[in-house]
C-alpha cells in the first residue's frame, strides 16, 4: 500500500489550513479535549485496572464515546449493553481486545462476534484512545474524508460500515501513510488519533456551512427563543415547561425534566437574558441551585452579555460556576431548525397516526 502523487497532493492541499486551523481557540478546546479523553481511557482501560472496572466507569467509557453522543438518554445505552452482556464478560473482552497477545485483526474479530451492542465506530474508538499509535477510528466522517481525499482507491472497503479485522488493519496502515505525509507537510509526531483530527478537519471544511457574521450584540426575541427551548426539550424526552417556579424566588423562563424510575427527578434550567441585569439573572440562578434536583443551570444570550454573564459569575464560589453552562441565543435557533427539519422527516413516515 502507498500514496500515488495525486493522494500526496490532496492531503498537501488540506495540510495549511489544518495547521493554521490548529491556532485557534475551538481547536485548542478539540485538542485539549482528545487528551483528556485518551487519558481517561488509559486510566480506566489499563489491564491491571480492567477487572476492577464498576458499571459507573464502564458507564463513563461507553457514554464518553463519540459514537454514542447520538443517543440522547446514555443511560439506557449503557444499561441494554451491560443487561445483554455483563460486566465479567464485558471485562473479559476488553482485556482480550485491549491487551491480548495475539494479531489486532484476530482480537477485534472475537471482540465484535462476542460483544453485543458495539458498533464498529465504537470499537474502534476505544481502541484508538487506548492505542492511538498503531489503531484509528474507523467511523463515518473518517471515511468521508477518506472519499475527499481521494483514497478509495487504495481502500475498496471504505463505504462500508462493518468491517472484518483485517480491513481494520489495512485503515490503520492507511493512516500512518497519511501521518508520515503529513509530517512532510509541517505537521510532525502525528498519532493516528492525531489523523483522526486531521480527517475530521478535511470532513467539516468540506460540510461546514457559510459563515454569516453576525455582531456580538445581535438581537433576538426572548419569548421565541423560550419557546424554542420547550420545544427542543419537549422533542428530546423531557417534560419541559416555561415560566416555572423550581425554588423559592427563583422562577425560571425554561424548565427541562427526566423522571428516573423511583428515585425521583432531575432538572436542567434555563434563563434566557436580553437586556436585564445581571445582578438578578445571577441571583435568580443561585436560587435556584438550591434545589438538589437541579443539575445545570443554563444561560441563553447573545455573544456580548454572555461574555459579561460569564466574568461575573467567574468570581463566585467554584461549586457555583461548575454548575453554569452558556448557550448562544442564535445556536438555539439553530437547534430548533434541525429539531423541526428531522421532526418532518419523521412525521412523513407516519409511523404514528394522529387521530385528529
Amino acid at each position: 500500500m502507498q500514496l500515488s502523487e495525486m493522494h500526496k497532493q490532496n492531503i498537501g492541499g488540506y495540510a495549511q489550513a489544518f495547521r493554521e486551523a490548529l491556532e485557534t481557540p475551538q481547536y485548542q478546546e478539540y485538542l485539549t479535549e482528545r487528551r483528556n479523553r485518551t487519558e481517561l481511557y488509559r486510566q480506566l482501560l489499563a489491564k491491571e485496572a480492567l477487572h476492577n472496572l464498576t458499571e459507573i466507569e464502564l458507564g463513563q467509557v461507553i457514554g464518553g464515546l463519540w459514537a454514542s453522543e447520538i443517543w440522547s438518554n446514555k443511560s439506557y445505552l449503557v444499561n441494554k449493553i451491560i443487561e445483554d452482556n455483563g460486566i465479567p464478560a464485558l471485562q473479559d473482552a476488553f482485556d482480550d481486545l485491549l491487551w491480548a497477545d495475539r494479531p489486532l485483526d484476530k482480537r477485534y474479530d472475537s471482540f465484535t462476534k462476542k460483544v453485543k451492542g458495539l458498533g464498529p465506530a465504537s470499537v474502534t474508538e476505544i481502541l484508538a484512545f487506548v492505542h492511538p499509535k498503531k489503531c484509528g477510528i474507523w467511523n463515518d466522517k473518517a471515511r468521508k474524508a477518506l472519499v475527499i481525499l481521494g483514497l478509495q482507491d487504495i481502500l475498496p472497503h471504505i463505504d462500508r460500515y462493518q468491517i472484518t479485522g483485517m480491513q481494520y488493519l489495512e485503515f490503520n496502515q492507511l493512516l500512518k501513510l497519511i501521518s508520515d505525509q503529513l509530517a512532510g507537510d509541517g505537521l510532525p509526531g502525528l498519532d493516528l488519533v492525531g489523523v483522526d483530527f486531521f480527517l475530521y478537519f478535511v470532513w467539516e471544511s468540506q460540510t461546514r456551512p457559510p459563515i454569516v457574521e453576525r455582531p456580538e450584540d445581535y438581537d433576538f426575541d426572548h419569548d421565541e427563543i423560550v419557546d424554542k427551548l420547550v420545544a427542543i426539550g419537549q422533542w428530546m424526552g423531557f417534560e419541559a415547561e416555561k415560566e416555572r417556579t423550581i425554588a423559592k424566588g427563583a422562577r425560571l423562563d425554561v424548565v427541562w425534566r427526566a423522571r428516573i424510575a423511583n428515585l425521583g427527578v432531575v432538572n436542567y434550567v434555563f434563563e434566557v437574558h436580553r437586556r436585564g441585569s445581571i445582578d438578578s439573572l445571577i441571583l435568580n440562578l443561585q436560587r435556584a441551585k438550591r434545589n438538589p434536583s437541579v443539575q445545570r443551570l443554563v444561560v441563553v444570550a447573545n455573544t456580548k452579555d454572555l461574555r459579561k454573564v460569564e466574568e461575573e459569575i467567574a468570581t463566585l464560589s467554584p461549586e457555583f460556576v461548575g454548575s453554569v453552562a452558556f448557550m448562544e441565543a442564535a445556536d438555539t435557533e439553530r437547534a430548533a431548525g434541525l429539531v423541526e427539519g428531522l421532526s418532518t422527516i419523521i412525521s412523513d413516515l407516519e409511523l404514528v397516526r394522529s387521530e385528529f
